[in-house]
């Protein structure tokens, strides 16, 4: 049986996007999930698959929703996985399979809007998920970066600025041991942190992607003392720092353009897609 993974989720702060217009008038509630949905470049069959052997796929495609079917003759979906459940295994021996991590929840049907897409993506801690016709096949994924961007392109736009979205705390020195990121997280459900030197100032970001990308194991959650790589071996460097002036916007682009979940501000606060997309999505322009 494979060792059960201890997860203590942390309760988040998030930040409070107010609508100055009933929630029918805005553009989150125009907005379909069939207007959002595309074919997955990753999905699988058999719920016995190991974890491990999805990440070489993942890497080369960066798909963030991985459905699962009922079997190879069909396209019924019984869940799904998303990136950053592959970040779990800590070594090639990890015993963990597809079954062990399949969310079955949320699941959306074309017709949904994208208001109720945001909130149970919110309220399930997913980064993404699949799209279903009324006999429960597949009509396609849909994930933050896909929401974003489809909202840029109907016109989404705001007032509001960096600072007004931006969230403190989630910050991570760049000589600290990559398992102490792992392990935030993990337990907090967030998709990243920003990297931080000695004189606290931005020089990258640590998120799932980066455990996804490396074909390494940087360390060993069965035998956390043994000696851990650094953070900044596996941060992403050269990632654009945000002003908290900034009109969100900006911050959107750039994380779509980059697939980036996670944005750095200049005051060492962090900006995450998922709060970029709520507040695009209050936004009355289509």
């Amino acid at each position: 049986m494979p060792q059960k993974v201890r997860i203590k989720l942390e309760k988040l702060t998030v930040p409070k996007i107010e609508l100055k217009v009933p929630i029918e008038e805005t553009i989150g509630s125009k907005i379909k999930a069939l207007d959002i949905a595309r074919a997955p470049s990753v999905s699988v069959y058999n719920v016995h698959e190991l974890l491990v052997n999805l990440k070489p796929l993942v890497r080369r495609t960066e798909e963030e929703v991985i459905p699962v079917f009922k079997s190879k003759f069909s396209r019924k979906v019984i869940g799904f996985l998303n990136q950053f459940d592959l970040i779990v295994p800590t070594s090639h021996r990890s015993p963990f399979t597809v079954l062990d991590f399949l969310r079955e929840y949320p699941i959306f049907n074309p017709e949904d809007d994208l208001n109720k897409i945001l909130e149970e993506l919110e309220d399930k801690r997913a980064r993404g998920a699949p799209v279903v016709d009324e006999n429960g096949n597949l009509v396609g994924v849909i994930d933050y970066f896909d929401i974003v961007r489809t909202l840029r392109r109907n016109g989404a736009s705001s007032e509001l600025k960096v600072k007004d979205i931006a969230r403190e705390g989630y910050t991570i020195n760049q000589n600290e041991k990559v398992n102490k990121a792992w392990h935030k997280l993990i337990n907090k459900f967030i998709p990243g942190l920003v990297v931080l030197n000695d004189e606290g100032k931005p020089v990258g970001i640590i998120t799932y992607k980066e455990f996804v990308k490396t074909n390494r194991w940087f360390f060993h959650r069965e035998d956390e003392a043994r000696p851990s790589t650094k953070v900044k071996t596996i941060m992403l460097r050269g990632v654009p720092v945000l002003e908290p002036e900034d009109p969100i916007t900006i911050a959107a682009d750039k994380m779509v353009s980059m697939r980036v979940p996670v944005l750095p501000v200049s005051d060492g606060r962090a900006v995450f897609i998922e709060d970029v997309a709520k507040a695009l999505s209050v936004s009355t322009k289509k």
